[in-house]
């Protein structure tokens, strides 16, 4: 099998682990008790506000969150981004927080409690594996 094939093959094998993963709840009637999500810009709810320094990557302006109710909240989409709606799709009310809303001086230990044992976003737009990845996006 050529590399594209192995990568198609790869693919349908994520789609399809996905869709059972997002239908088990619907189906069954039962959701996960915690949802914890990893990824880049597509699923963060807002943890770069919370990242210090200027230089970050940031989705806090009046353009991002058009279409979402209230204000703008770090998603880097106008409204709903993909947690959202996998969130949602699972039997979820919210997204999980960001996780580093956690850290903040301001927030109950009763909160950091509850979210991390109901599910946490650990997602952050401009995430990479590699040190390379922020000089390439800046």
């Amino acid at each position: 099998m050529d590399s594209s094939g192995r990568v198609l093959s790869s693919l349908l094998v994520v789609v399809v682990l996905s869709m059972q993963v997002l239908l088990v709840p619907v189906v069954t009637g039962l959701r996960p008790p915690a949802i914890y999500v990893f990824g880049d810009s597509t699923l963060d709810v807002g943890n770069n506000n919370y990242l210090p320094g200027k230089d970050v990557a940031r989705a806090n302006r009046s353009y991002y969150g058009i279409d979402f109710p209230g204000i703008p909240t770090g998603r880097f989409s106008n409204g709903y981004n993909t947690a959202d709606c996998v969130a949602k799709s699972m039997g979820f009310g919210s997204s999980p927080p960001p996780y580093l809303s956690l850290l903040a001086p301001t927030t109950s230990s009763l909160l950091v409690l509850t979210a991390l044992t109901t599910g946490v976003s650990y997602a952050s737009g401009d995430a990479g594996i590699l040190d390379s990845t922020v000089i390439i996006s800046l």
